[in-house]
């Protein structure tokens, strides 16, 4: 393999991965995997969609051996480019927030004012809330080797209350310092109605990631504590990763006014409402109505290329510097990736319901992040190299990726900690859609040579216990090792949709997750929702279907009638 190539095949790669801890994974279309840890943090996975593309092949090959598919029954099934409308005012939560961000600290902190209610059927006599830059104090907390960054500091939080009394709340942590317990002297009855009040001072640790300062960039993420997702199990708490998205959260509005340095160009969650000018600083005031988090990106440093998709403003930052790669012509072709992303999207799925997305190409060692109308995108991977290939590249992968996240972890939410398939898998899934919608490439995963026996059986896999990534609908924390998970999250899942749609007729597999989408907007799903809606149009007597979701996930999601 030439050398432009190889980079463009790591690329490829880094697009499977929202944020990971490194390993090495190399597998062949039987399964055969080897791991290895790597010394950096940076992902080195190789060869990683060669498994996808020996099963995948052109529209015009398949045309006769695509003799599964079948027409699905289209009740009710929304149009193309249907609109997703917002959940209820009265039905989200409000954070408001006045926040400040100390450059030469690097802090992030502020009062916070939380007004909720009880969702659930069950007395709450205390609140779990999630407090992820804590973790940062000890570096593998958070997924990381020692020495990473100098300034992890656990987040202060004081002047707790309850906004029905007045009365002050006192804390504590769980081991894991990331949970923060906050029990309440008068439970909160389903239906009832409060406001949480706090302040905080969180640290920004000096890495180059998703939340973390580097070269000047501040990446501003899952910053601040807010409140667990309350499950029929109780509050939900599981332990926080780096290999991939592990966020889980209800539908919020937010009114937020941020204080940053007067030469600082800041974008976020939201659309802003009005800035206002201090001694050395400015307030921007924000608004983001309908997301399950409030993140912002910040440089003195930024230069923005910026355009339009129908209603929504998109913004592509850089931080133009003298190496071989020009960041500008990348963010550019980063722009016409997110609009290209917009439009195959919308039309695929339901058309994207906000005013602003955000791009920022920014120094993480991952290739990309999601987070409510703003993602992060390397911007280092494939300097030196042909700069056509690395937009390409970039836009049909990468950037796809994590705008198609907007739409599940945004729209769709889930519990990507236990449920990570339909968070990872379905972001993957999406760069096929963006390939398909923009190169017109439909690819088939012919279910005649779906991984059935040749995963599950294979004499290697047997001999080699560690690599076990089918069944690919798993907790993260039920995976061995960490390139299991990848493999089954990224790779395999984007496999299963793609063969699932190759079992339909051309459209039909996305009117199918039109209506999931439309059934699950501004909640958090569960894969029964996906599987029960799936055999609603589907059926329950697709053979070919019913073979491709009895090789890839387990007996929970089998058709009723298999």
């Amino acid at each position: 393999m030439k050398k432009t190539n190889r980079i463009i095949a790591l690329l490829l790669v880094l697009s499977m991965v929202s944020s990971l801890s490194a390993c090495k994974l190399h597998f062949n279309l039987h399964g055969k995997a080897s791991s290895e840890t790597s010394e950096t943090t940076e992902t080195t996975t190789t060869a990683t969609t060669e498994a996808t593309s020996s099963v995948t092949t052109t529209a015009k090959e398949t045309e006769t051996s695509a003799t599964a598919a079948s027409v699905i029954d289209k009740t009710g099934i929304p149009e193309k480019g249907c609109k997703i409308e917002f959940k209820p005012v009265e039905d989200r939560y409000h954070y408001d927030m006045d926040l400040t961000l100390d450059k030469e600290e690097k802090t992030i902190g502020g009062h916070v004012d939380f007004t909720f209610f009880n969702d659930s059927d069950a007395d709450w006599d205390n609140l779990c809330l999630r407090d992820y830059p804590s973790l940062f104090k000890d570096p593998k907390t958070a997924g990381y080797d020692a020495g990473v960054w100098t300034n992890g500091e656990i987040t202060d939080i004081s002047n707790i209350k309850d906004g029905r009394t007045g009365a002050s709340i006192d804390m504590s942590r769980d081991e894991d310092v990331s949970v923060v317990w906050l029990p309440l002297a008068t439970p909160l009855a389903p239906g009832e109605k409060m406001t949480l009040s706090y302040d905080f001072i969180a640290t920004v640790p000096t890495v180059a990631d998703r939340y973390g300062v580097q070269n000047g960039v501040f990446n501003v993420t899952n910053f601040y504590p807010i409140l667990a997702e309350y499950t029929k199990d109780g509050w939900s708490h599981e332990k926080y990763y780096n290999c991939g998205e592990c966020f889980y959260s209800e539908i919020s509005d937010y009114d937020v006014r941020l204080t940053v340095p007067e030469n600082m160009v800041v974008l976020s969650t939201g659309l802003e409402q009005g800035e206002t000018q201090n001694d050395g600083s400015k307030t921007i005031t924000i608004h983001a109505d309908c997301v399950r988090d409030f993140v912002f990106c910040g440089s003195e440093e930024f230069k923005t290329v910026e355009g339009d998709y129908k209603d929504t403003h998109i913004r592509v930052a850089y931080t133009e510097e003298n190496k071989a790669l020009t960041y500008k012509t990348l963010a550019e072709g980063c722009l016409e990736a997110s609009v290209n992303s917009l439009r195959v999207f919308g039309e695929a799925f339901g058309e994207y319901p906000y005013k602003d997305l955000e791009v920022i190409l920014a120094p993480i060692a991952a290739g990309g992040m999601e987070y409510p109308n703003l993602i992060i995108i390397t911007k280092d991977i494939g300097a030196g190299s042909d700069i056509n290939n690395v937009i390409n590249t970039v836009g049909a992968t990468i950037v796809s990726h994590e705008i198609g996240h907007q739409w599940f972890m945004g729209i769709v939410g889930s519990n990507s900690g236990m449920e990570p398939w339909l968070d990872e898998s379905f972001a993957s899934y999406t760069e096929y859609v963006y390939d398909y919608g923009v190169n017109h490439h439909r690819s088939y995963i012919d279910p005649s040579v779906i991984l059935g026996d040749a995963y599950i059986d294979d004499e290697w896999i047997r001999n080699n216990k560690s690599v076990d990534y089918i069944p690919i609908n798993r907790p993260f924390y039920d995976f061995n090792y960490e390139g299991s998970f990848i493999t089954a999250a990224y790779s395999l899942g984007k496999d299963a949709l793609i063969a699932m749609d190759s079992c339909l007729e051309d459209g039909e597999f996305y009117g199918i997750i039109r209506a999931y989408v439309q059934k699950c907007a501004f909640r958090n799903a569960t894969q029964k929702d996906f599987f029960d809606t799936l055999y609603q149009y589907a059926g329950t007597d697709n053979k070919a279907l019913n073979k491709i979701i009895n090789s890839y996930f387990d007996e929970s999601v089998q058709p009723p009638a298999a």
